[in-house]
Order: C-alpha cells, then structure tokens, then sequence
C-alpha cells in the first residue's frame, strides 16, 4: 500500500485516482475536511495537536483513535493507497503514518526525514496500544 500525506487545504482538492481511502485528522471544534467523493471509505477522526491536555477543549490522542485506526486499516487493507491528512499535514498525519509504518514494518527513514515535526506522542500511542490486532 502506498502512504500519502497532505495538510487540509491539499487534500480539499486532491481526488483520488486508484482505490484509495483516507484518514482524515481535524482539530476538535473543526468542521470535518471536504473530502473527494471517490475515496472509497474514509475514517474521521477528531484530536488535538499535543502531547499532554492542558485544558477541557483538548483532546489528546488516545487508545480508541488507534483502535479505530486499525480497525479501519483492517477492513481496507485492499486499496492501493492510504492517504492521511490533518490540518498542515506536518505533525498528527505523519505522526500517525509512522505508527502505521512501526506496526505494519513498513521503513519509516524517509517519513521521519520528511516530516521532522511528527508527532511524538501519537506515534508513541499508535506503538504502545496493541490491543487490537
């Protein structure tokens, strides 16, 4: 499977053009992104871009996004190409694609040299969480 990753504005105009299926990441009080209507499933998640909530409208990533993720990347193991997008397409996104990459043993070199400012605390939630298989 291909990995793609874009921020909000790319992936508002980017349509798909094999069978793909996106993880779309928004901050909590967002609208949801306006997604191409040929992806062939999308999971919409909704966190903040921490590592640890300091207030009550954040939302830490936590255990139920990775079970969701990996239930969702179960069912559609099939397509060609993920796409995982958040609002800059620089911290939560790759963060997730390289948890994705750690579970899954795909190479994770050229992601984190791409994207310095992963999110460390999601990619360490995506590791840890292993209660889904």
């Amino acid at each position: 499977m291909e990995l793609r990753i874009f921020g909000r504005d790319a992936v508002e105009q980017y349509v798909p053009d094999r069978d793909e299926v996106c993880i779309s990441i928004s901050d909590p009080s967002a609208p949801p992104a306006r997604l191409s209507p040929r992806f062939r499933a999308v999971l919409r998640l909704w966190f903040s871009d921490i590592v640890e909530a300091t207030g009550p409208e954040d939302v830490l990533f936590a255990p139920e996004h990775v079970s969701a993720i990996v239930e969702f990347m179960e069912r559609w193991r099939s397509a060609e190409r993920l796409v995982v997008h958040c609002h800059v397409g620089m911290s939560r996104s790759p963060g997730v694609a390289l948890g994705l990459c750690d579970r899954l043993g795909w190479p994770v070199d050229e992601l984190e040299q791409r994207y310095p400012f992963w999110n460390r605390w999601v990619r360490g939630v995506m590791v840890r969480h292993r209660e889904s298989p």
